[in-house]
Protein backbone atom coordinates (compact mmCIF):
# COMPACT_ATOMS: atom_id res chain seq x y z
CA UNK A 1 0.00 0.00 0.00
CA UNK A 2 2.67 2.18 0.62
CA UNK A 3 4.19 2.16 -2.82
CA UNK A 4 0.66 3.20 -4.13
CA UNK A 5 0.02 6.08 -1.54
CA UNK A 6 3.96 7.36 -2.75
CA UNK A 7 2.81 6.72 -6.63
CA UNK A 8 -0.57 9.19 -5.82
CA UNK A 9 1.53 11.76 -3.59
CA UNK A 10 4.02 11.90 -6.97
CA UNK A 11 0.79 12.74 -8.87
CA UNK A 12 -0.44 14.91 -6.77
CA UNK A 13 3.04 17.06 -6.39
CA UNK A 14 2.96 17.19 -10.28
CA UNK A 15 -0.48 18.36 -10.86
CA UNK A 16 -2.87 21.52 -9.06
CA UNK A 17 -6.50 21.17 -9.81
CA UNK A 18 -8.64 18.61 -7.40
CA UNK A 19 -11.84 17.37 -6.85
CA UNK A 20 -12.49 15.15 -3.90
CA UNK A 21 -15.32 13.52 -2.98
CA UNK A 22 -17.25 10.80 -1.14
CA UNK A 23 -19.90 8.40 -1.92
CA UNK A 24 -23.92 8.54 -2.33
CA UNK A 25 -25.30 8.48 1.32
CA UNK A 26 -22.07 9.67 2.89
CA UNK A 27 -21.36 8.47 6.79
CA UNK A 28 -18.39 9.35 9.09
CA UNK A 29 -15.75 7.94 7.38
CA UNK A 30 -16.64 9.72 3.89
CA UNK A 31 -17.14 13.08 5.38
CA UNK A 32 -14.06 13.00 7.11
CA UNK A 33 -12.00 11.43 4.74
CA UNK A 34 -13.12 14.12 2.01
CA UNK A 35 -12.59 16.78 4.61
CA UNK A 36 -9.10 15.70 5.66
CA UNK A 37 -7.49 14.85 2.38
CA UNK A 38 -9.10 18.26 0.73
CA UNK A 39 -7.66 20.19 4.23
CA UNK A 40 -4.22 17.90 3.27
CA UNK A 41 -3.96 18.76 -0.16
CA UNK A 42 -4.73 22.95 0.90
CA UNK A 43 -1.30 22.83 3.22
CA UNK A 44 0.41 21.66 0.47
CA UNK A 45 -1.02 25.05 -1.46
CA UNK A 46 -3.35 22.50 -4.37
CA UNK A 47 -5.97 23.64 -5.68
CA UNK A 48 -8.56 21.55 -4.55
CA UNK A 49 -12.55 21.61 -4.15
CA UNK A 50 -14.85 19.02 -2.02
CA UNK A 51 -18.50 18.21 -2.85
CA UNK A 52 -20.18 17.49 0.24
CA UNK A 53 -23.97 16.23 0.41
CA UNK A 54 -25.96 18.42 2.95
CA UNK A 55 -28.50 16.07 3.56
CA UNK A 56 -25.82 14.22 5.39
CA UNK A 57 -23.71 16.81 6.94
CA UNK A 58 -25.72 17.61 10.28
CA UNK A 59 -24.55 15.06 12.70
CA UNK A 60 -20.91 15.93 11.74
CA UNK A 61 -21.19 19.72 11.39
CA UNK A 62 -18.66 19.84 14.53
CA UNK A 63 -16.22 19.58 11.71
CA UNK A 64 -17.08 22.93 10.25
CA UNK A 65 -16.83 22.29 6.66
CA UNK A 66 -17.88 26.60 5.66
CA UNK A 67 -14.95 26.95 3.92
CA UNK A 68 -15.12 28.18 -0.07
CA UNK A 69 -13.42 24.72 -1.03
CA UNK A 70 -16.26 23.24 0.31
CA UNK A 71 -19.47 22.41 -1.42
CA UNK A 72 -22.92 21.41 -0.89
CA UNK A 73 -24.38 23.08 -4.35
CA UNK A 74 -23.89 20.00 -7.31
CA UNK A 75 -24.82 22.83 -9.60
CA UNK A 76 -22.28 25.82 -8.32
CA UNK A 77 -19.71 23.16 -8.26
CA UNK A 78 -20.33 22.45 -11.79
CA UNK A 79 -20.32 25.94 -13.12
CA UNK A 80 -17.25 26.76 -11.27
CA UNK A 81 -15.63 23.43 -12.97
CA UNK A 82 -16.47 24.36 -16.30
CA UNK A 83 -13.89 24.59 -19.00
CA UNK A 84 -11.22 23.72 -15.99
CA UNK A 85 -9.02 19.93 -16.46
CA UNK A 86 -9.18 18.55 -12.62
CA UNK A 87 -8.75 15.46 -11.56
CA UNK A 88 -11.16 13.70 -9.86
CA UNK A 89 -10.69 11.73 -6.50
CA UNK A 90 -12.73 9.84 -4.97
CA UNK A 91 -12.99 8.43 -1.35
CA UNK A 92 -14.90 5.49 0.34
CA UNK A 93 -16.84 4.30 -3.22
CA UNK A 94 -16.87 1.22 -3.85
CA UNK A 95 -17.80 1.45 -7.39
CA UNK A 96 -18.93 4.68 -9.72
CA UNK A 97 -22.60 4.48 -9.04
CA UNK A 98 -21.90 5.09 -5.58
CA UNK A 99 -20.12 8.42 -6.29
CA UNK A 100 -21.84 11.38 -5.11
CA UNK A 101 -21.17 13.31 -8.37
CA UNK A 102 -23.97 13.99 -11.48
CA UNK A 103 -22.43 12.09 -14.04
CA UNK A 104 -21.45 15.32 -15.78
CA UNK A 105 -18.83 15.91 -13.32
CA UNK A 106 -17.54 13.01 -12.97
CA UNK A 107 -17.47 12.56 -17.18
CA UNK A 108 -15.48 15.77 -17.12
CA UNK A 109 -12.52 14.58 -14.87
CA UNK A 110 -9.04 13.80 -16.59
CA UNK A 111 -8.95 10.55 -14.64
CA UNK A 112 -9.87 9.23 -11.40
CA UNK A 113 -7.50 8.21 -8.34
CA UNK A 114 -10.25 5.62 -6.48
CA UNK A 115 -9.45 5.32 -3.13
CA UNK A 116 -11.59 2.78 -1.29
CA UNK A 117 -11.27 0.15 1.49
CA UNK A 118 -14.31 -2.34 0.03
CA UNK A 119 -13.45 -5.64 -1.29
CA UNK A 120 -15.57 -5.24 -3.59
CA UNK A 121 -14.32 -2.04 -5.01
CA UNK A 122 -14.76 -2.46 -9.12
CA UNK A 123 -11.24 -0.72 -9.50
CA UNK A 124 -13.42 1.86 -11.58
CA UNK A 125 -10.51 4.45 -11.61
CA UNK A 126 -7.17 5.06 -13.71
CA UNK A 127 -5.26 4.51 -10.28
CA UNK A 128 -6.76 2.64 -7.54
CA UNK A 129 -5.68 2.24 -3.86
CA UNK A 130 -8.00 -0.49 -2.49
CA UNK A 131 -7.12 -1.08 1.31
CA UNK A 132 -9.58 -3.78 2.13
CA UNK A 133 -7.53 -4.93 5.35
CA UNK A 134 -8.71 -1.47 6.35
CA UNK A 135 -11.19 -0.08 8.94
CA UNK A 136 -11.77 2.91 7.30
CA UNK A 137 -11.20 4.98 4.06
CA UNK A 138 -9.64 7.67 6.98
CA UNK A 139 -7.00 4.93 8.03
CA UNK A 140 -5.29 5.32 4.56
CA UNK A 141 -5.69 9.25 4.19
CA UNK A 142 -4.10 9.19 8.11
CA UNK A 143 -0.97 7.73 5.95
CA UNK A 144 -1.15 9.89 3.32
CA UNK A 145 -1.02 12.73 5.95
CA UNK A 146 2.12 11.00 7.76
CA UNK A 147 3.78 10.88 4.06
CA UNK A 148 2.66 14.16 3.06
CA UNK A 149 3.66 16.57 6.58
CA UNK A 150 4.62 13.92 9.10
CA UNK A 151 3.40 12.75 12.79
CA UNK A 152 2.70 16.28 13.65
CA UNK A 153 -0.85 16.54 11.76
CA UNK A 154 -2.90 19.77 12.30
CA UNK A 155 -5.89 19.76 14.26
CA UNK A 156 -8.08 20.47 11.16
CA UNK A 157 -7.11 17.47 9.56
CA UNK A 158 -6.28 15.18 12.88
CA UNK A 159 -10.14 15.80 13.84
CA UNK A 160 -11.71 14.85 10.91
CA UNK A 161 -9.96 11.31 10.16
CA UNK A 162 -10.40 10.38 13.91
CA UNK A 163 -14.18 10.84 12.89
CA UNK A 164 -13.63 8.49 9.83
CA UNK A 165 -12.34 5.79 11.96
CA UNK A 166 -14.51 6.27 14.86
CA UNK A 167 -17.03 6.10 12.81
CA UNK A 168 -16.18 2.98 10.78
CA UNK A 169 -15.24 0.86 13.63
CA UNK A 170 -18.61 1.61 15.65
CA UNK A 171 -16.49 3.52 18.47
CA UNK A 172 -13.75 0.88 18.38
CA UNK A 173 -16.87 -1.80 19.44
CA UNK A 174 -16.58 -3.77 15.73
CA UNK A 175 -14.33 -6.79 14.93
CA UNK A 176 -12.22 -4.33 12.57
CA UNK A 177 -10.69 -2.54 15.30
CA UNK A 178 -6.96 -3.33 15.23
CA UNK A 179 -4.05 -2.48 16.97
CA UNK A 180 -3.02 -0.40 14.19
CA UNK A 181 -6.50 1.87 14.69
CA UNK A 182 -5.74 2.15 17.87
CA UNK A 183 -2.32 3.13 17.52
CA UNK A 184 -3.52 5.66 14.82
CA UNK A 185 -6.16 7.12 17.45
CA UNK A 186 -3.33 7.55 19.93
CA UNK A 187 -1.24 9.19 17.87
CA UNK A 188 -4.25 11.53 16.49
CA UNK A 189 -5.00 12.04 20.22
CA UNK A 190 -1.52 13.27 20.76
CA UNK A 191 -1.59 16.22 18.89
CA UNK A 192 -5.29 17.19 20.44
CA UNK A 193 -7.99 15.51 19.50
CA UNK A 194 -10.58 15.09 21.73
CA UNK A 195 -12.33 11.43 21.45
CA UNK A 196 -15.33 11.52 23.64
CA UNK A 197 -15.97 15.01 21.98
CA UNK A 198 -16.44 12.66 18.71
CA UNK A 199 -17.86 9.93 20.58
CA UNK A 200 -20.62 12.21 22.18
CA UNK A 201 -21.29 13.92 18.99
CA UNK A 202 -21.68 11.00 16.80
CA UNK A 203 -23.22 8.23 18.66
CA UNK A 204 -24.19 10.51 22.17
CA UNK A 205 -26.78 12.64 21.18
CA UNK A 206 -30.19 12.52 19.15
CA UNK A 207 -32.61 15.27 18.05
CA UNK A 208 -36.48 15.06 19.65
CA UNK A 209 -37.52 14.93 15.97
CA UNK A 210 -35.20 12.05 15.28
CA UNK A 211 -36.46 10.15 18.50
CA UNK A 212 -39.32 10.13 17.38
CA UNK A 213 -38.53 8.91 13.87
CA UNK A 214 -36.62 5.80 15.89
CA UNK A 215 -39.36 5.32 17.98
CA UNK A 216 -41.99 4.94 15.11
CA UNK A 217 -39.31 2.26 13.51
CA UNK A 218 -38.68 0.56 16.87
CA UNK A 219 -42.84 -0.39 16.33
CA UNK A 220 -42.18 -1.74 13.04
CA UNK A 221 -39.61 -4.23 14.49
CA UNK A 222 -39.66 -7.99 13.56
CA UNK A 223 -37.80 -11.31 13.65
CA UNK A 224 -37.79 -14.61 11.50
CA UNK A 225 -38.88 -17.69 13.11
CA UNK A 226 -35.95 -19.00 14.48
CA UNK A 227 -34.92 -15.20 15.84
CA UNK A 228 -31.69 -15.14 13.30
CA UNK A 229 -32.60 -12.43 11.15
CA UNK A 230 -34.59 -8.77 12.67
CA UNK A 231 -35.45 -6.17 10.31
CA UNK A 232 -37.49 -2.80 10.74
CA UNK A 233 -38.46 -0.08 8.12
CA UNK A 234 -39.02 3.38 7.86
CA UNK A 235 -41.47 4.62 5.37
CA UNK A 236 -42.15 8.18 3.63
CA UNK A 237 -45.01 8.85 6.00
CA UNK A 238 -42.99 8.42 9.05
CA UNK A 239 -40.45 10.66 8.20
CA UNK A 240 -43.12 13.33 7.46
CA UNK A 241 -44.63 12.94 10.51
CA UNK A 242 -40.87 12.79 12.44
CA UNK A 243 -40.64 15.74 10.57
CA UNK A 244 -36.51 14.11 10.09
CA UNK A 245 -34.99 11.45 7.45
CA UNK A 246 -32.13 10.81 9.88
CA UNK A 247 -31.91 6.71 10.12
CA UNK A 248 -28.27 6.87 11.51
CA UNK A 249 -28.18 3.59 14.07
CA UNK A 250 -31.06 1.97 13.37
CA UNK A 251 -30.12 -0.80 11.34
CA UNK A 252 -27.82 -1.67 14.54
CA UNK A 253 -30.07 -1.73 16.88
CA UNK A 254 -31.68 -4.50 14.79
CA UNK A 255 -28.33 -6.41 14.87
CA UNK A 256 -28.10 -5.80 18.58
CA UNK A 257 -30.72 -7.73 19.47
CA UNK A 258 -29.84 -10.81 21.42
CA UNK A 259 -29.59 -13.98 19.31
CA UNK A 260 -30.23 -11.97 16.29
CA UNK A 261 -27.14 -12.36 13.08
CA UNK A 262 -28.81 -10.19 10.88
CA UNK A 263 -29.70 -6.73 11.22
CA UNK A 264 -31.94 -4.83 8.23
CA UNK A 265 -33.29 -1.44 7.77
CA UNK A 266 -35.70 -0.50 4.96
CA UNK A 267 -35.88 2.98 3.92
CA UNK A 268 -38.25 4.41 1.98
CA UNK A 269 -36.37 7.22 -0.16
CA UNK A 270 -39.32 6.95 -3.08
CA UNK A 271 -42.59 5.59 -3.72
CA UNK A 272 -40.58 2.36 -5.40
CA UNK A 273 -37.30 2.92 -4.47
CA UNK A 274 -35.83 1.70 -1.07
CA UNK A 275 -32.81 1.52 1.08
CA UNK A 276 -31.46 -1.33 2.34
CA UNK A 277 -29.02 -1.70 4.76
CA UNK A 278 -27.37 -4.83 6.40
CA UNK A 279 -25.81 -5.42 9.04
CA UNK A 280 -24.37 -8.33 10.54
CA UNK A 281 -22.54 -9.87 14.06
CA UNK A 282 -20.20 -12.95 13.73
CA UNK A 283 -20.67 -14.84 10.49
CA UNK A 284 -23.04 -13.92 7.69
CA UNK A 285 -21.41 -11.89 4.65
CA UNK A 286 -24.03 -9.37 3.88
CA UNK A 287 -22.16 -8.11 1.16
CA UNK A 288 -22.93 -10.91 -0.58
CA UNK A 289 -27.00 -10.64 0.28
CA UNK A 290 -26.20 -7.19 -0.97
CA UNK A 291 -25.20 -8.15 -4.42
CA UNK A 292 -27.70 -10.27 -4.98
CA UNK A 293 -29.50 -6.93 -5.52
CA UNK A 294 -27.19 -5.38 -7.34
CA UNK A 295 -25.49 -3.72 -3.83
CA UNK A 296 -22.46 -4.41 -1.81
CA UNK A 297 -20.10 -3.49 0.61
CA UNK A 298 -18.07 -5.51 4.02
CA UNK A 299 -18.88 -8.90 5.20
CA UNK A 300 -20.73 -6.88 8.19
CA UNK A 301 -22.06 -3.86 6.83
CA UNK A 302 -23.36 -3.34 3.41
CA UNK A 303 -25.69 -2.40 1.43
CA UNK A 304 -28.45 -1.72 -1.65
CA UNK A 305 -31.24 0.30 -3.22
CA UNK A 306 -34.25 -1.81 -4.50
CA UNK A 307 -36.40 -0.14 -7.12
CA UNK A 308 -39.72 -2.00 -5.70
CA UNK A 309 -42.35 -0.80 -3.08
CA UNK A 310 -41.29 -1.50 0.44
CA UNK A 311 -43.43 -4.51 1.25
CA UNK A 312 -41.83 -5.82 -2.32
CA UNK A 313 -38.51 -5.31 -0.96
CA UNK A 314 -39.02 -6.50 2.44
CA UNK A 315 -39.90 -10.23 1.26
CA UNK A 316 -37.28 -10.24 -0.84
CA UNK A 317 -34.51 -9.18 1.36
CA UNK A 318 -35.67 -10.85 3.99
CA UNK A 319 -36.48 -14.69 2.07
CA UNK A 320 -32.89 -14.54 0.83
CA UNK A 321 -31.06 -13.39 4.32
CA UNK A 322 -32.55 -16.46 5.65
CA UNK A 323 -29.74 -18.58 3.49
CA UNK A 324 -26.89 -16.90 4.95
CA UNK A 325 -28.08 -17.83 8.81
Amino acid sequence: MQKKIKEIIKLINKNDNFLIVGHVGSDGDSIGSVTAFTRLLRIKNKKVRAYLNRDTLAPFSFLETEGEEFYTDSKKLKKDLAAENYILITLDSGNLERVDLEAEITAGAEFIINIDHHADNSHFGKINLVGSDRAAVGEIIYNFAVEMIGIDIPMQVAEPLATAIITDTGALRYENTTSRVLRILADLMDVGVDIYKINKKIFGSISYKALILKGLALATLERSANGKIAWLYVSRQMMHEAETDYTEGLVSMARDIEDVEIGILFTEEEEAEIKVSLRSNFYAEVNELAAEFNGGGHPRAAGATVEKTLEETINLVVEAAKKYV
